[in-house]
């Protein structure tokens, strides 16, 4: 993909966001970028390639706000980002004038994804891609607020699980966060702390991530490993 971006538009800096998603996990890709795509200068394109359906009917999509431009596939990936760009211009990549030859089936990342990003950050219009349309996968189910809840407990789930163990929720970390206890499996998470450095060592407690958004962890060791979380998995959160 780099190759082709590099041959297409040269003058283009292409940069990682990531390659450590946990196989087929679209919900957590969807996550990160929403995490990260407004620290980017404008004018960044991100090409998001979390694509189990490659080759199927899925529709490729690219969305424009008035500062990025987003590729990928409808499945789900841009539904965080739609949650907070309402006003997105949404097409579908359907002209093959700007594939590369005879795309491949299962690598649509090298054959369309990359020339069309190299397309764009050439100046091309997003309108000769395609028609406009609407993504099939929208922003529903996406960040469940921890703030004002008056029940004694909502559903819950892990949204991603980090290089160091941390589970992070789909939950807005709640202001009055000692009054709510979270259920992983058969364990109870009742304390709370912000920073990691006001845990025990091996303690399991809740905090806000950076993203906003409240997070499972163990000082200095995994809290994904002792609870053997997994991506999707349900949580519980009440008091």
């Amino acid at each position: 993909m780099k190759g082709v971006i590099l041959s297409l538009a040269p003058h283009v800096p292409v940069i990682d966001i990531t390659h450590s998603l946990h196989p087929h996990a679209i919900s957590q890709g969807a996550f990160l970028l929403w995490s990260v795509y407004r620290y980017f200068p404008p004018g960044t394109i991100f090409v998001a390639v979390v694509d189990p359906g490659v080759g199927s009917s899925r529709r490729i999509l690219c969305g424009r706000t008035d500062q990025y431009t987003f590729l990928a596939p409808d499945n789900g990936v841009l539904k965080f980002v739609l949650s907070c760009e309402p006003g997105i211009q949404i097409h579908e990549v359907t002209n093959h004038k700007y594939f590369l030859p005879q795309p491949s089936q299962t690598f649509h990342g090298r054959d369309i994804f990359a020339p069309v990003a190299a397309y764009i950050a050439n100046g091309g219009s997003i309108s000769r891609l395609g028609r406009k349309t609407k993504p099939d996968f929208g922003s529903e189910h996406f960040i469940s607020p921890g703030h004002g809840r008056k029940g004694k407990s909502f559903e819950a789930s892990v949204l991603s699980i980090d290089h160091f163990g941390n589970i992070v929720t789909n939950i807005l970390f709640p202001a009055m966060i000692s009054e709510w206890k979270i259920r992983s499996g058969s364990r109870l998470i009742r304390k709370s702390y912000p920073t990691y450095d006001n845990a025990k060592k091996g303690e399991l407690f809740m905090l806000q991530g950076s993203s906003g958004l409240l997070e499972i962890s163990m000082r200095q060791e995994s809290a994904a490993a002792h609870l053997h979380a997994r991506i999707n998995q349900p949580l519980r959160m009440f008091r």
